[in-house]
């Protein structure tokens, strides 16, 4: 059998991996293989956005990994329960969509940290290249990219009343969060098209499958480790249908798992820290200790409201029944409607004082009452208001459970070691639930379901510590920049090997001010060009 070879190898079929697999499968003279352990998904979980949500993500399936963290004292010891997409398109196929970058300074502090290149002038244009914006023309940006942004197609009373409520909380009215501007208030934009989910692999591989010959995509195939000749990477391993089978490259591997599966993958393939990969038996390629250090997460606090029987909130009672025909019919003829919710609809960025240099909350408002990552099912109707911390100062590990690729690795994100974290999100929560209230909630509101009884700040923190759970954004465990506990430089080549580069969220040295899913659809546009570029100069 002749040897199986690519130029180029990618390994994760998330934004990262999915857009720098297409991007660098432009140049018709090299080839490009992309490895996702996951299945693609066709049909209504995978374009219709809040069902597919529903679906998979508060369950393990083959299209979610649904990890559980270690015990962790800042939330009274309960292990919380962590979705990741698995499956081509990654998050992207079983997230809320929401279209968010990040302010402006997280980038540029990132350039501060030693990243040059990782300005926000700098990944400006990768935003924008990626974006296809559906509302939005001007130049923060892009109207011709393959990530179709629109905005929400709900038609929910409730988005006006939201707006209305935070109006008379005097907090300010912002018309793109992408924009000049960070703070404030607005209904959200999603990656969707025509009230369709647009998944990173609706945006960037379907289109290509098929057409290029240079382009090949592997699901349902899991990497187990990536091989080394010395210091320099050349092929990875994988394992399909039970069998185990080898491809080698002729330029790079390109690891694009995550900020959970991406050190796994390194530490399984000997590179890491050296002790701790001893003492599981798997020998040391690259002693290299900031493999799955510097977790960062967005830790997200839910408010729950209960308001009776209102036929536009989404609840478990009959009225909610009743109204099911009808959303579908109105679906099928116009592609509006509640099916077309992504639940988070609503988003608000806040500065806790005048003096802060950008907003240290995001806020989301939700049309139900949805607890546990929406695996605690509530006989109400009513709202549950996201409060999210947005820089938290604590920092977790990802390190190896076992040296099998099938074990789940140890994922202790650490959460409110830093007691200014805890600190900063109850101040938060306090602000967001001010708004509810105001006049407008406060006749619609029968009752509130989690902090009526909340008086002293130390209530407040009892009670968000013992609800209180990921926002599904876990970044930086492959952090870029210079320094001992750095794993990639500023072009995502790994320290100290050959051959070997990391582009996805892991690399972020600071977590972003806002969801991730936009930021790590850049770091791929940006990583491929970065890739594109070394050869070229190579070549040269």
């Amino acid at each position: 059998m002749a040897e199986e070879i690519h130029d180029y190898l990618v390994v994760g079929g998330g934004p990262g991996g999915c857009v720098s697999a297409s991007r660098l499968s432009e140049d018709p003279d090299v080839s490009v293989a992309l490895f996702e352990a996951g299945p693609e998904r066709f049909g209504v979980l995978a374009d219709c956005a809040p069902i597919g949500m529903l679906a998979l993500a508060p369950r393990k399936t083959a299209s979610n990994w649904a990890f559980s963290t270690t015990p962790q004292p800042g939330l009274k010891g309960r292990c919380d329960y962590h979705p990741l997409g698995r499956g081509l398109g990654g998050g992207t196929a079983i997230n809320a969509l929401v279209y968010m970058r990040g302010n402006r300074l997280d980038y540029d502090e990132w350039a501060a940290l030693g990243n040059p290149g990782w300005s926000y002038a700098d990944v400006l244009p990768y935003f924008r290249k990626s974006e296809n914006n559906q509302a939005l023309r001007d130049e923060y940006h892009g109207n011709d990219g393959p990530a179709c942004v629109e905005d929400l197609r709900t038609d929910n009373p409730y988005n006006d009343l939201f707006m209305q409520a935070c109006e008379e909380a005097g907090e300010r009215f912002n018309p793109d969060f992408n924009g000049a501007e960070q703070e404030g208030y607005n209904t959200s934009q999603v990656m969707m098209r025509n009230g369709e989910r647009w998944s990173v692999n609706k945006a960037y591989i379907r289109p290509h499958a098929g057409k290029r010959a240079n382009l090949r995509v592997f699901t349902e195939t899991e990497c187990t480790r990536i091989l080394f000749e010395g210091m320099k990477a050349v092929g990875i391993e994988v394992i399909a249908g039970g069998q185990r089978r080898t491809v080698r490259c002729r330029r790079e591997v390109i690891v694009a798992c995550g900020g959970i599966l991406s050190p796994k993958l390194l530490q399984l393939s000997g590179v890491g820290n050296g002790e701790d990969l001893q003492a599981l038996g798997i020998p040391v390629v690259h002693h290299l200790p900031g493999v799955g250090q510097n977790l960062m997460d967005h830790l997200d606090f839910i408010l729950a409201y209960n308001i009776p029987l209102d036929p536009n909130l989404l609840g478990i009672s009959p009225v909610s029944a009743l109204q099911v025909p009808k959303w579908i019919l109105r679906y099928r003829r116009e592609r509006r409607g509640m099916l077309v919710s992504n639940f988070a609809e609503f988003n608000g960025f806040l500065r806790l004082s005048p003096g802060s240099p950008k907003p240290e909350i995001q806020y989301e408002f939700v049309p139900a009452v949805a607890l546990d990552h929406g695996r605690k099912l509530v006989a109400k109707h009513g709202i549950s208001p996201h409060v999210l911390l947005l820089h938290p100062k604590s920092r977790g590990t990802v390190k190896l459970a076992s040296p099998r690729i099938e074990d789940a690795p140890l994922i202790d994100f650490r959460y409110y070691s830093d007691p200014e974290d805890l600190a900063t999100h109850v101040a938060g929560v306090k602000r967001v639930a001010r708004i509810f209230q105001t006049p407008t909630f406060k006749g619609r509101i029968k009752a509130d379901l989690l902090t009526a009884h909340c008086r002293t700040d130390a209530d407040w923190a009892d009670v968000i510590r013992s609800h209180v759970g990921t926002n599904y954004h876990p970044v930086g465990t492959c952090r870029m920049g210079p320094g001992a506990d750095a794993v990639v430089d500023g072009r995502l080549r790994v320290h100290g090997l050959q051959g070997l580069r990391v582009v996805d969220s892991s690399i972020m040295p600071k977590i972003v001010g806002g969801n991730t899913m936009a930021p790590s659809i850049m770091i791929g546009e940006k990583g491929a060009d970065l890739i594109k570029e070394d050869w070229k100069r190579a070549a040269s």
